[in-house]
């Protein structure tokens, strides 16, 4: 950075600054312009520039294993939710049929007790 010293003579300021230009107008012309191009999307194809032919593939390969990855990701739920869906209906079915034989064990008891006249008393221990 160029340092301010006091000058003499509005000459001598006129001719600084003048420097300070013709120098920042040569830096100007070495540097080129940053390029401003609109933001890139994914999965998307970009036209080619002007005078060239489109590439075969212009997709980033991390892209494409990206969007492979998402639909073996996609396709393995699928596989997860209809396992687990079958699941549950073979789960819930094996329940009822516990509870039907429960319950019919459970009549079955309680028929068998009927027979026998009934239920039995614990004999009574008073004063004992």
């Amino acid at each position: 950075m160029m340092e301010l010293r006091p000058t003499k003579t509005p000459f001598r300021t006129t001719l600084a600054l003048a420097a300070a230009l013709a120098a920042s107008a040569a830096f100007a012309q070495m540097t080129p312009a940053p390029k401003t191009s609109p933001p890139e999307t994914t999965g998307t194809m970009q036209a080619a520039p002007s005078g060239q032919a489109p590439a075969a593939s212009s997709t980033d390969p991390l892209v494409e294993k990206r969007i492979e990855d998402k639909a073996a990701n996609d396709e393995y739920k699928a596989r997860k939710s209809d396992a687990k869906a079958e699941y549950k209906e073979e789960k819930k079915a094996a329940k009822s049929i516990r509870k039907a034989e429960k319950k019919e064990a459970s009549a079955k008891r309680k028929e068998a007790m009927k027979e026998q006249g009934g239920m039995a008393k614990a004999p009574d221990t008073e004063g004992k």
